[in-house]
């Protein structure tokens, strides 16, 4: 007899779907069929069964952009809290260690920020900012470590760096096996154009679309996609906004370059027309690349459908404007996977086991999360148990995040999780949290 079965649930994966129970000994899967007995059992009748999902971009208590900016709403306990309402029940944060700090040093200082705080399993990225290449000595210490993954960016003071810098980590990080992820903008176009808006008085979010053009994005997405090709790394562009951005992405996967694309919840969720307000909602949601029109965000749909791109994840870094600065960042850990299922599954965009690989098993494969992301004997206990009648109207009364406002404020969505299990113990049941902060783990990712 097995610890725990979830029984007769559609049990969904990226491949297929059939009733069956999932059986659970200690943490791990054990089994996978019909007419499977445990000492717990949980009917599922009804109900998808799916694999905890997977968030591979997440800021938590992320001070990015200082002195300027404050931490993010949510720290790694209410961050990841909110996580497991929402059904997942993996997430990837960054390290961002300051230009002179040692890589490693800025690891260990983010597993302090998330050890005795997670309430579900996390692996970190490191961001590097400095452009020294000295700091790439530490490379294999970093797979060591469990930490193959780097962030690079073309944008913003304090992040940007040279594309001399940029190929030569892709480089460094390629010799390795490891993950080179880009955000990919032409930041100096968007300055230009930026400025040419200021000096009209132009200055709000709903300004921010004519600054960044998907032409400054697409180019950048396609300097990113030669680096990389030349360095002899793996791609994996952040957050893609348009059309013109994601068809340099499948032209490189057609050309058969090892490159992915991501795409945000809000990305497909929401659009510009969100910017006009001119009220702190708005300011939250001028994000980059921004939000685009209708028609942009359908296209992510149909690259999302086609396989261009891999990947939704939440790009959750939640920014509460203050003091004059009105830095920007959207929530979704929560959200995520309702609104793939209700914007994509429920209006036929996308089919369940789409559904299922785009936020669950291919970011576990991208992230090299090897015993994540998968209903299969011998992976993590991580279940999810998504009721898709459960209607839910989206509003910060009803979800978990620390931001006192939210981002999808009114979306109505039909399916949405019930239970939440991780590494065999339930967490989420009943809309009650029944885990504990710390008991989440540092997962060491290799290739």
């Amino acid at each position: 007899m097995y610890d725990l079965v979830v029984k007769n649930g559609l049990v969904v994966t990226a491949e297929q779907a059939s009733i069956a129970d999932v059986a659970v000994a200690g943490e791990r899967i054990a089994a996978v069929g019909r007419g499977l007995g445990g000492a717990v059992e949980l009917d599922a009748t009804g109900c998808y069964v799916i694999p905890g999902a997977v968030d591979g971009h997440v800021h938590f208590d992320d001070p990015t952009f200082p002195p300027y900016a404050l931490p993010t709403a949510d720290s790694f306990a209410t961050g990841t809290r909110a996580a497991a309402f929402g059904g997942t029940t993996t997430v990837v944060d960054f390290a961002q260690p300051a230009v002179g700090q040692s890589l490693l040093d800025g690891v260990e200082q983010r597993r302090a920020d998330a050890d005795g705080e997670a309430v579900i399993d996390y692996g970190l990225h490191v961001n590097i900012r400095d452009p020294d290449p000295a700091r790439l000595d530490e490379v294999p210490d970093l797979f060591r470590r469990g930490v193959p993954s780097l962030k690079l960016y073309m944008a913003y003071d304090g992040y940007r760096i040279p594309d001399a810098a940029i190929f030569r980590a892709m480089t460094a990080f390629g010799a390795e096996g490891g993950l080179a992820i880009l955000h990919a903008e032409n930041d100096d176009v968007i300055r230009e154009l930026g400025a040419r808006l200021a000096a009209e008085g132009k200055t709000g979010p709903e300004w921010l679309v004519s600054a960044c053009p998907p032409e400054a994005e697409a180019e950048a997405v396609h300097r990113a996609i030669a680096l990389a090709g030349i360095a002899g790394a793996r791609l994996l562009v952040f957050h893609l906004s348009c059309a013109q951005a994601a068809h340099e992405v499948r032209r490189a996967k057609q050309r058969g370059a090892d490159v992915a694309g991501e795409v945000t919840s809000h990305g497909l969720a929401l659009e510009q027309s969100a910017l006009r307000s001119g009220d702190l909602h708005a300011q939250s949601l001028a994000v980059r690349p921004p939000l685009r029109d209708a028609a942009q965000r359908d296209a992510l749909w149909d690259a999302l459908a086609a396989g261009t791109v891999d990947i939704v994840s939440s790009d959750h870094c939640p920014r509460v404007p203050r003091d004059g600065f009105n830095p920007a960042g959207a929530s979704g850990v929560e959200t995520r996977l309702s609104l793939v299922h209700e914007l994509g599954v429920r209006t036929g965009r996308i089919d369940l086991s789409r559904w299922v690989s785009a936020c669950c098993t291919r970011p576990a494969e991208i992230f090299g999360l090897e015993r994540k992301g998968r209903l299969r004997a011998g992976c993590d206990a991580d279940i999810v148990v998504f009721d898709p009648s459960r209607e839910v109207t989206l509003s910060v009364d009803a979800l978990h995040s620390a931001l006192p406002f939210s981002t999808y404020e009114g979306i109505a969505v039909r399916g949405f999780p019930v239970t939440t299990i991780s590494r065999g113990e339930v967490i989420v049941a009943d809309g009650e949290f029944r885990g504990q902060a710390g008991r989440g783990r540092f997962v060491e990712r290799g290739y």
